[in-house]
Parts: C-alpha cells; structure tokens; sequence
C-alpha cells in the first residue's frame, strides 16, 4: 500500500494530498461505529512503525506529480498522533513542503501528551474529532481503548487549544440513537463554545461505515445546528455538491486502491476528478471485484470489497 494517496478534492479544506502514517494495517485507539476504515482491534500504539525517511521520500515523490495541490493532510489508516515520531517528521517536512500548508486529522485523544501536543503544534490546522462528552456516549459511539480516560481528553483538548496558533477545526459525526441526545447536543457546545474555533464540522454518515448505524436526516442536522448557534460557534454543515469537471488526475490500480480503503469515493467524485484512464483502471478493478459499488443514501460509492 502506498503512503500518498489522492489528491483529494474536499468540500471543506480543497484540494489535498493525503499522508497515511500507517499504510499497511489499521492502527487506532478507537473503533468507532461510524468509520469508513472497516473493523478493527483497538490499540494503545503502533505496532508497525514506518521510518520518517520513507515517509518524506514518499511525500516529495507525491508533490513532484502533484505540484498544485494546496496542502498536505498527515492522516492514517487509524490515528496519525499514535505514530512515534511524528515531531521528527514535522521538523523535517518544513524543509520539502514548499508554500503546501499542512494539515492534522485527529481524533484528540492525545493531544493531552506533551509530545504529541508538541508535534502538533507545528501544523498549520489542526482537525479533531469531538463525538461525545459523557463517557456514556462516548464508550458507545467511538468504542475507545481500555486505557483511554474521557476526562483526560477534554482536558487535553482546552490545554492544546490555547496553546496552537494555526487554524483551528472541530468536527462532529452524528449517529442517530446514539449521540444526538439534545442533552448531549448541549453539553458538547458548552464545551466547544470558549474555544478559539475557525469552524465546526457537523455531519452524519454519508459513507459506507464500519457497522450498521443510522444517519442523522438533514432536517435534523439542521435542528443540531442551531444548538450550536445559539452558543456562538461557526457550525456547518456540509452538503455534497457537483465537483467542476477536471479530469485531469491519472493515478495506478494501487493508488485507487489505496485512496479507496481510505476514502470510498462517490461515482460523481470519479468522474469529475479522474482521467478516463483511472477510471477505466477502476472498471477493471470491479470486474475482478476488487471494488464494488455501495449504496449510502442516494449516493453510490466505490469502496474496497471486503
């Protein structure tokens, strides 16, 4: 598996080249039920540790075939901040990424770690998840390690958010019946509203997830909305829309594949961000069932068969 994958066209941060700091299995502290990654046993670490070496190679081979992307998102198959050296890594990226701003896809549960803050630190935004605030909801809906300690977390979360000068990102994934409690609801905006936030993501499952669970309907969405409205924070709620027709990225079988185990992508996305080229590679990965198309909604999706 390839550690670039993308580029990625998304609705919120543009056009990005994905970094998966573990490209061989899934490595994450949570198991949360709405993930795209699949099932998977929890970890308090990484067990298959990528040197910083191969990374950076990797990267810069990346934006040699990509050079107009806006930035880097550092990601993985599981959560990036459990990978051991990524402070190293930040500090050797400044020297290759050029004018590319980079970006960090968490799910904060480390950011109380004074190494993992410092790392994190050196990023130009900073992305992390917040499904939960009770430790109720929380053990159901992210289904977290055993070592893992709620409170820990959110004090964590406030400590690095006033230390980090970069943009600032929230993202919360609502699952129906399980934390769109209005209680609940409530409970996370009192805890986001002092927070130096250039936005909150909200949203519910509109990708193929890791375990059968409900999606919020939009008119709900928007009654979440408006909760966090009323707490002053920038919310919003992201709706698909049509990608301009560029047709202009030709990536290999592998790299559809990878980009696919990450991300499953709509047929609309395909057509408008991929060659024919790809695109008749990934007809061929369907006919030998590597890929297959999968419902969420009304959207259809190519995802990795299973």
């Amino acid at each position: 598996m390839n550690i670039i994958f993308g580029p990625v066209q998304s609705r919120r941060f543009g056009e990005s080249l994905g970094v998966d700091l573990s490209p061989y299995k899934k490595q994450c502290n949570y198991d949360c039920l709405y993930c795209e990654l699949g099932k998977e046993r929890v970890q308090g670490e990484m067990s298959a540790i990528l040197e910083v070496g191969e990374i950076l190679e990797a990267i810069e081979d990346g934006l040699r075939r990509f050079p107009k992307v806006q930035s880097l998102t550092i990601t993985a198959n599981g959560e990036p901040t459990l990978y051991p050296h990524l402070y190293e890594l930040m500090l050797r990226l400044e020297d290759i990424k050029g004018d590319k701003e980079t970006l960090l896809l968490t799910n904060g549960s480390l950011l109380y770690d004074i190494c993992v803050a410092r790392a994190c630190l050196l990023f130009d935004k900073v992305k992390f998840s917040l499904d939960a605030v009770t430790k109720e909801v929380f053990k159901k809906i992210d289904r977290p390690h055993k070592q893992i300690d709620l409170e820990q977390i959110l004090r964590g979360i406030y400590q690095f958010c006033g230390d980090f000068r970069g943009e600032l990102y929230a993202e919360i994934l609502f699952v129906k019946g399980v934390n769109d409690d209005v209680q609940e609801i409530q409970k996370m905006a009192q805890f986001l509203a002092p927070l130096p936030l250039k936005r909150l993501d909200i949203g519910s499952i509109d990708r193929p997830p890791a375990y059968r669970v409900e999606s919020l309907l939009p008119e709900d969405l928007e009654r979440v909305r408006e909760i966090f409205v009323r707490y002053g924070i920038p919310v919003f709620v992201p709706k698909r829309t049509e990608v301009a027709k560029k047709e202009n990225l030709t990536i290999s079988a592998e790299e559809i594949l990878k980009t696919l185990a990450l991300r499953p992508m709509s047929i609309k996305d395909v057509q408008s961000l991929w060659s024919i080229e790809s695109q008749e590679i990934l007809k061929s990965l369907i006919l030998s069932q590597r890929v297959q198309i999968k419902v969420i909604g009304d959207v259809e999706f190519y995802v990795l068969t299973l």
